[in-house]
């Protein structure tokens, strides 16, 4: 029997767990700096959680398949862009271009890279029947 791809639900639910280490990130980031304003510091430190965010998820939702890594991937990675803009739109006034052209970028090849990262773990792990 094949197995079927990822549903919308998964992809979903995908995009909201890479968007978790980053909210994290940021409630912390608020608690430190409640009065003043973030340093520019913190723009590596964030985009290095979402880079984890997106590995993880692409990771995870893959799991679901067998074959197909790159196109689960990049769903993986547009859903989370889809959560992280709906986010940013709720929290910030007005969100730049930039910002959501890098986002889409970042979680686009982040969740590949996971969603094949997933792919040489399960060619090293041995079959077991």
């Amino acid at each position: 029997m094949e197995k079927k791809g990822p549903s919308f639900d998964e992809y979903l639910a995908g995009g909201f767990l890479a968007n978790a280490p980053l909210l994290l990130f940021v409630y912390v980031a608020k608690s430190l700096w409640s009065q003043d304003a973030p340093s520019i510091g913190l723009e590596t430190p964030s985009m290095l959680v979402v880079a984890v965010g997106g590995i993880s998820a692409g990771y995870l939702v893959v799991r679901r398949v067998e074959r197909d890594h790159l196109s689960v991937g990049l769903k993986t990675g547009l859903s989370a862009f889809l959560v992280n803009f709906a986010f940013s739109s709720i929290v910030f006034e007005g969100t730049s271009i930039v910002y959501g052209a890098s986002i889409l970028v970042l979680y686009c090849c982040t969740a590949v890279l996971g969603s094949f990262l997933r792919k040489v773990v399960a060619e090293k792990l041995p079959l077991t029947s």
